[in-house]
């Protein structure tokens, strides 16, 4: 008897802890996008969205900083799954809503996202904000978290288009910030959670590959370069997959601490012979993100700080790097 009661406490126990674990979270792509455009579209009946042009101006006149209340640093590591829950209640699908040329119907076009200070701020990439797509003659900016809840982009409030780093508000009052962490080292285990391709909330593990310091071309706000060049900008290499949609994306550690941000993508191998527009052969993905270090540039007071541009000519051709917008 008292076996047969013990089984049964044992059963009961396993069947309350597994009663607690946390849902599976399973997206449908297709649901989810319908959900966006149609909150976006009530958003826009009700005049709440702010017009991409108007926010694009912004990141060209906002230097650095925003006085920012971070998130205190954590120190459980947590385990996948338990990170991948915990990551996706702060990052975002952050991208316009427009009306496409083509077709005339209202699409979402999203990249990433995430919240980095309490009431609504969140920190994303310059060119997600500043994209520009031919044609489209009127698009929107907002963000999404993960239950398909849109937010109006309301203002963009601090931008360093050296780092290709900006941070904007939403109006998303609740959201929680994640913390961020300098400091981090070759070889660490990091994390990444995005949309690439348009597949959200796609989540990668992989490592820091290397740290190093970058001055890329200067970007104007229609795209074009000038032959100058940026200050150096302190990057991460990840080993992390990520690829276009991926932009603005946290890079974090298993704490759920953000040490990097999404980039951009350069292809790296033997360039094609006679083919200059191929890329290379074999190809090799390398995966460019922001430290962590140029975000907190943006969140500390800096008294007439603004952004600066090497007047250099650009040195020997490196690798082309693709955005992960």
């Amino acid at each position: 008897m008292r076996t047969f009661l013990a089984l049964v406490f044992g059963a009961a126990l396993l069947a309350a802890v597994a009663g607690a674990e946390s849902p599976r979270f399973v997206i449908d792509d297709d649901e989810y996008a319908d959900k966006v455009t149609d909150a976006s579209a009530k958003l826009l009946r009700d005049g709440k969205l702010k017009p991409v042009a108007a926010l694009r101006s912004q990141v060209q006149m906002k230097s650095f900083p925003f006085p920012v209340k971070l998130a205190p640093l954590a120190h459980r590591p947590l385990a996948a799954p338990e990170l991948y829950d915990h990551l996706r209640e702060s990052t975002l699908a952050v991208g316009s809503y427009y009306k496409c040329p083509d077709c005339s119907n209202w699409h979402f076009n999203g990249a990433a996202g995430f919240v980095v200070g309490e009431g609504g701020v969140v920190c994303t990439c310059c060119h997600v904000v500043q994209a520009e797509d031919e044609g489209v003659k009127e698009s929107y900016l907002i963000a999404a978290d993960a239950a398909g809840r849109v937010f109006p982009v309301q203002s963009v409030l601090a931008a360093d288009t050296d780092s290709d780093t900006c941070l904007v508000q939403i109006d998303g009052p609740g959201l929680k910030p994640l913390p961020l962490r300098s400091g981090v080292r070759t070889g660490e285990r990091v994390y990444c959670l995005s949309h690439p391709g348009g597949y959200y909330y796609t989540f990668t593990q992989g490592m820091v590959s290397r740290l190093n310091r970058r001055r890329n071309d200067v970007i104007d706000e229609h795209g074009h370069t000038n032959g100058l060049l940026t200050r150096p900008v302190l990057l991460l290499n990840v080993t992390t997959e990520f690829a276009p949609g991926s932009s603005g994306a946290p890079i974090t550690d298993d704490a759920g601490n953000v040490v990097g941000q999404v980039a951009s993508i350069a292809d790296a191998g033997e360039p094609g012979i006679g083919d200059t527009n191929a890329p290379p052969s074999p190809s090799v993905p390398v995966r460019f993100c922001i430290a962590t270090e140029e975000i907190l540039r943006l969140t500390k007071a800096r008294a007439g700080a603004t952004n600066e541009a090497a007047a250099s000519k650009a040195p020997a051709a490196k690798p082309k790097q693709r955005a992960a917008h």
